[in-house]
């Protein structure tokens, strides 16, 4: 299944992290399910599209323009639900260099996802 969870999810993850890149927030906010949740691990959870983007996208004002890369991406997935987990490093602006860990997870087919960073 994780070369099929890295077809599905691969292309449309990396699209993503460009919108994040190129601070396009309305299209950042189109990758969101509406019952999806974000998790900032130890901070706050967001809900809703419009927060999600809105979360993210403060929290680019704060750090400047950035280029982010993903390591150690890893697909996995059973029946509809489909898991990337990977390394993420943000040359920033303002904050130097930002890195983290993160875990998206859930049913890409019929909705509801988490979105989980630490």
């Amino acid at each position: 299944m994780s070369n099929e969870a890295e077809a599905l999810l691969k292309l449309q993850f990396d699209k993503y992290a460009k919108f994040i890149d190129d601070e396009v927030w309305a299209e950042v906010e189109g990758y969101y399910h509406p019952s999806g949740v974000l998790v900032h691990k130890g901070k706050e959870a967001v809900y809703g599209n419009k927060d999600k983007s809105t979360y993210i996208a403060k929290f680019a004002e704060g750090t400047g323009k950035s280029v982010g890369t993903t390591t150690n991406a890893k697909y996995e997935g059973s029946g509809d639900y489909l898991i990337i987990t990977a390394d993420f490093s943000s040359e920033t602006e303002k904050a130097g260099t930002v890195k983290g860990r993160l875990l998206h997870w859930g049913n890409f087919i019929h909705g509801g996802t988490v979105l989980s960073v630490q």
